[in-house]
């Protein structure tokens, strides 16, 4: 199976923004294309959200939930309490609409909540020390791959997902199918990890693309006459679970006194607090984490563009009138032991100098080249070089060093060319030159260095060249153009070209009043009649005669009368 967020390298295009955003860089890049390294990967979906090529992709599990249906002679659905905020014609429709693609039920995970819930309270009443909460999967992986102390702390309850799935088997029998539906990608990965507790998880998008596909038709032989809502019954408090902070407002006034309770969601903020966990560790704190911003309602694939403060009113309405909906009195014991355990391939700890020398080799080798301007993805030069030795980075990442050689090659290319060189910008002023240009209209009475070429840069072309009209044309016109201009007893040929549309235009001088220039122009000339003669001679067959070999041979002459190895026939 593959895993719940993959990459199509095909649509990859090698931007980094997914590296960029990832809040653990689980981020691998090879031959330029990025793919998500499954291993470091907390399942948060951030770089599915941020990619602009859509090459990072949720697994699609709508064909396997179809499976089971077909499979299975009872499935249930465990609707995760966030449906409120996301689907907005009522609970009742959103029912009748799961129902109609052959769900036996739909029941709210927010049950398995409330059986988290009494555990953890009971759990509470018994401890000490500071205290993770378990029901965000995306939470658990983050501690435990990247803060391992701090995972210690991670309460042993299992999530309300399997809470529930467990409950549902107990209620209507093993042999049930089970079909979580969510905004969670992580969720997957749990599902996962519990085959046996939940058969597929879905995202509230999935669910909503296949109630789409069967146009809301209603099976009349999955759906009895009279309306059913949620079995067994409504959840009450823990509807709430969704929004940060809604965990220990559903724990209510029975939450043990000896404690304190925060709530933090968004993973640069968790991410801060477990790094310092060790300062709060022997306290009596209870931490609700999420690594939504917010809550499960702004989830990765919630299926909605509302803005978050609507989402989440909405669910406070749902959840204002859940309150005194009869809620659990009794813990099923065996339906909270979590026993998920995360594979955690750490990377590797390297020495200064090993540092210094992938810095070197990634040409940073002084303080200036070391910027940290972040565009490979990472904070710092020191964070690219480590990701470097771990072989998740290339060199091509590091976007100042790719233009400093591109720039370093330009230069060069435009000093070794033997012809004027010059770069203009829509404002007419240059943007590089080379020294022959200089020599062609500068009349500079020594050889122009680099320093020279420097304060060239950002001077008018006008100062140089008597019209620029050539290059506005071509501003706005990507076709070549060639001139011939005169100036001060000099005849110039100029080729013209477009770099950039309205940005950038480039020509090319030579001076084909040069002795040198001559002769070639003459050899051009000369092979050209050759060509066209014997062209003609195709033409008319052998009405010529030995006529067309002697203007070759005299025309060739020509040619060989000039100094040998100068030119070179094309």
């Amino acid at each position: 199976m593959i895993p719940a967020i993959y990459t199509e390298k095909t649509q990859c295009r090698d931007c980094y923004k997914c590296v960029r955003h990832c809040p653990v860089k689980a981020i691998r890049v090879e031959e330029s294309s990025a793919t998500v390294d499954h291993d470091l990967c907390i399942f948060c979906g951030r770089c599915v959200d941020v990619c602009p090529a859509g090459a990072k992709k949720v697994r699609n599990d709508i064909p396997r939930a179809k499976q089971l249906l077909s499979i299975r002679e009872k499935v249930y659905v465990s609707l995760a309490p966030s449906y409120a905020a996301v689907f907005t014609d009522g609970e009742q429709v959103l029912i009748d609409k799961l129902k109609s693609l052959g769900f036996t039920g739909v029941s709210e995970t927010a049950i398995g909540a409330e059986i988290v819930s009494l555990e953890q309270k009971r759990q509470l009443h018994n401890g000490s020390g500071a205290c993770i909460s378990s029901a965000c999967p995306s939470v658990r992986l983050l501690a435990q791959r990247y803060f391992p102390d701090a995972a210690k702390k991670i309460s042993g309850i299992t999530s309300p997902m399997i809470a529930h799935g467990r409950y549902l088997r107990r209620l209507y029998g093993e042999d049930i199918g089970v079909v979580f539906i969510g905004p969670c990608i992580a969720k997957k990965t749990e599902a996962d990890q519990y085959p046996d507790t939940v058969d597929v998880a879905l995202t509230f998008k999935e669910a909503a693309a296949w109630i789409g596909e069967c146009d809301g038709t209603i099976k009349a032989d999955r759906i009895s006459a009279e309306k059913t809502g949620f079995v067994p019954f409504k959840a009450g408090k823990a509807s709430l679970y969704p929004v940060d902070g809604g965990m220990i407002r559903s724990m209510g006034n029975s939450a043990p006194e000896n404690y304190r309770y925060f709530h933090q969601s968004g993973t640069a903020q968790l991410m801060d607090t477990l790094r310092h966990f060790s300062e709060i560790d022997e306290e009596n704190y209870f931490l609700e984490l999420m690594t939504c911003e917010g809550g499960c309602i702004n989830g990765p694939v919630s299926h909605t563009d509302e803005a978050s403060i609507t989402r989440r009113a909405r669910l406070f309405d749902t959840w204002e009138q859940r309150e005194s909906c009869s809620s659990l009195d009794f813990l099923p014991a065996d339906l909270i032991d979590s026993c998920w355990n995360i594979p955690v391939t750490p990377g590797g700890a390297y020495t200064h100098e090993e540092i210094e020398d992938a810095l070197n080799a990634l040409g940073k080798i002084s303080r200036e080249d070391r910027k940290n301007c972040g565009g490979c993805g990472y904070p710092t030069c020191e964070e690219f070089a480590r990701a470097f030795l771990d072989g998740k980075a290339e060199k091509e990442m590091c976007v100042t060093e790719m233009r400093k050689i591109a720039q370093n090659k330009v230069t060069a290319l435009l000093h070794t060319i033997p012809m004027g060189v010059v770069i203009a910008d829509e404002k007419m002023h240059i943007v590089e030159c080379n020294r022959n240009f200089l020599d062609l209209f500068a009349q500079i009475p020594f050889e122009p260095d680099l320093e020279v070429l420097k304060r060239v840069e950002g001077k008018s072309l006008s100062s140089f060249l008597p019209k620029t009209d050539a290059f506005r044309t071509l501003l706005e016109r990507s076709e070549t153009m060639e001139k011939i201009i005169q100036i001060d007893g000099k005849v110039m040929r100029g080729n013209f070209f477009q770099i950039q549309k309205g940005r950038l235009v480039g020509a090319v001088f030579q001076d084909i009043t040069a002795p040198a220039v001559k002769r070639e122009m003459v050899v051009k000339k000369a092979e050209e009649v050759i060509r066209k003669n014997l062209e003609s001679v195709q033409q008319i067959a052998g009405l010529l005669g030995e006529n067309a070999a002697e203007t070759e041979i005299i025309l060739n002459s020509l040619i060989d009368s000039f100094e040998p190895g100068e030119f070179r026939r094309s």
